[in-house]
């Protein structure tokens, strides 16, 4: 008799083991609801299955986000009305400044804080 009890024991050890570790318990836990399934089946089988089959929370780690394949939009601030604009705008859209003066003679473009062209040594246009 104690024998057959015994191998329900065991083979109910084993099936609590597997289905607490498929509802994320971890290894330790998984093995002491086993552990005391095989001696005490008629005991702690029903109090698994009362207690322990609740989903545990299986924590996963951060997610990790690839920055260089997040595409980043440049942006600039307008001189004369400081909205935030693309840098590539060659106007501002909300104030229509110009924000990459050109060079009258040779058409580069110039900073803004230059007084003569450093390619054609023209003068700059008036700010």
């Amino acid at each position: 008799m104690h024998f057959i009890i015994l191998i329900i024991g065991v083979i109910a050890a084993y099936w609590v083991y597997n289905d607490a570790r498929r509802f994320g318990y971890a290894t330790g836990t998984a093995l002491m609801w086993a552990l005391g399934t095989i001696p005490l089946p008629y005991i702690f089988l029903p109090l698994y299955l009362l207690l322990g089959r609740r989903p545990r929370a299986v924590s996963r780690p951060p997610e990790v986000v690839d920055i260089e394949a997040v595409p980043v939009e440049e942006t600039i601030y307008c001189p004369m009305c400081a909205s935030k604009v693309k840098e590539e705008f060659q106007t501002c859209p909300y104030c229509s400044h110009t924000l990459r003066p050109k060079c009258a003679g040779c058409g580069r473009e110039l900073r803004r804080d230059w007084k003569t062209c450093p390619y054609c040594e023209a003068p700059a246009a008036p700010k």
